[in-house]
């Protein structure tokens, strides 16, 4: 079973690099506990004699530390340079965890400290265990890369993401009796929606998934093993962007989530149903989360952008629903194309559709690049001159020049390009 180890412990990462929580963390302690345990024994062997004495370039150079003293740095003097790049990347990652969280990371009581190996043969691997303080009497968070130049960041970012989040649940009052574990598809939607750069593609990839029912209902979604989002990084990203992002007069959803686990509650979807939608019904649940998914198609995630998914959405206005189509044998569709509009200019209830769908289409584009804009004005044009009563002629000419700009706008995304204002497309 797959965990966000909070246990008193170790944990490790597989020889695949993937922070290893199947079992908890106390799997860890061995490799990092025998390192300690080796450095000891080679120190106290050149103190008594019994052996060769470790070389200036293994013996340990002096820590960095940060400013607020809950981050530390340590390193042998051959790898002694890599100390404050790894506390600048330590930094960064933690402001950007609690920009996107609202939260603050980061306490000298349960400090992180992370330890440079003094290897050069391309290992990846990033150990990462929580360790006891003799001194202190209390417990620290001890992140391990034994080769720094060949460190993943990726799973570097998360291992501290990971440490931070359970030295907070420390210092909210959690201990190894009384913290509970989170999902782990909810810390690694949290990381990644942590990364701007891919949050309208997971937004897009999640809404396509709910538009084809392709997603389960609310209380399998949400659940602890959910294997739609164990599947889909994309929607669990999505879905911990709700707990991040969702505002309410009880304060941070996330928080409240974090600190409920820290002090002995368990996981449920009803859990996650009280905090995001105020209700532990199931059904009530489901349909918020209809509703969020919905509004979430309209929300401009990054201003200027459009990407696939937001010229797809786009596409789906561009249909008119008179009331008494579909349901006659002679309209066995309860829409008609915008070419279909045309021939049918004169019916009432065609006109009254176009000046309808004007604040649809308008909608569909806000926010986005000026192609998009310009595109969406083009339609706007053409359903105005419709709802009014122009000729066939000059409806089929202001429809021409909108699908020419629309299917311009498709031949550049299909590439994989996504539009952005600032770059003047």
């Amino acid at each position: 079973m797959r965990r966000f180890g909070i246990e008193s412990g170790g944990g490790r990462c597989d020889n695949a690099g993937v922070l290893n929580m199947r079992t908890g963390w106390n799997i860890g302690v061995r490799p990092a506990l025998g390192t300690l345990l080796l450095a000891a024994g080679a120190v106290w062997a050149q103190q008594a004699g019994l052996g060769p004495r470790l070389s200036r370039r293994d013996q340990p150079a002096a820590p960095v530390t940060s400013k607020d003293g809950s981050v530390v740095v340590c390193a042998p003097v051959s790898k002694m340079g890599y100390r404050a790049p790894i506390l600048v990347f330590v930094d960064r990652t933690r402001g950007e965890l609690a920009r996107t969280t609202r939260m603050k990371f980061g306490s000298p009581s349960c400090p992180l400290v992370v330890q440079i190996g003094g290897k050069s043969d391309g290992d990846t691997r990033v150990f990462a265990a929580r360790m006891s303080d003799p001194a202190g009497g209390g417990v620290r968070e001890r992140i391990e890369l034994p080769d720094p130049e060949a460190a993943d960041l990726g799973k570097f970012r998360r291992a501290i993401c990971v440490a931070l989040l359970r030295a907070w649940m420390v210092e909210a009052g959690g201990t190894p009796e009384t913290m509970k574990d989170l999902p782990v598809w909810l810390i690694d939607g949290l990381v990644r929606h942590m990364g701007r750069e891919t949050r309208q593609q997971d937004v897009d990839r999640a809404l396509l998934l709910w538009s084809r029912a392709c997603l389960p209902p609310a209380a399998e979604l949400f659940a602890a093993e959910s294997a739609a989002t164990s599947r889909e990084p994309a929607l669990a990203a999505a879905l911990a962007g709700w707990f991040l992002e969702k505002r309410s007069d009880d304060g941070n959803p996330f928080e409240a989530l974090l600190s409920g686990a820290a002090t002995g509650r368990d996981w449920s979807p009803a859990v996650a149903g009280r905090l995001l939608a105020g209700t532990e019904d199931p059904a009530a649940f489901d349909a918020a989360l209809d509703l969020w998914l919905e509004g979430l198609g309209r929300t401009v995630v990054k201003p200027g952008l459009t990407s696939e998914g937001i010229l797809r959405r786009f596409r789906s206005r561009l249909l008119l629903y008179p009331a008494f189509y579909g349901t006659t044998w002679g309209n066995n569709r309860p829409c008609i194309t915008f070419y279909e509009a045309i021939p049918r200019a004169d019916e009432p209830e065609v006109r009254r559709c176009a000046a309808a769908q004007t604040g649809l289409v308008k909608l569909a584009a806000a926010g986005r690049d000026g192609m998009l804009l310009a595109a969406s004005e083009a339609y706007i044009g053409f359903l105005e001159a419709l709802a009014s009563g122009a000729k066939q002629g000059e409806l089929s000419r202001l429809l021409r020049e909108a699908e020419g700009m629309r299917k311009e706008l498709e031949r550049r995304t299909a590439k994989g390009i996504i539009l952005r204002r600032a770059t003047g497309e």
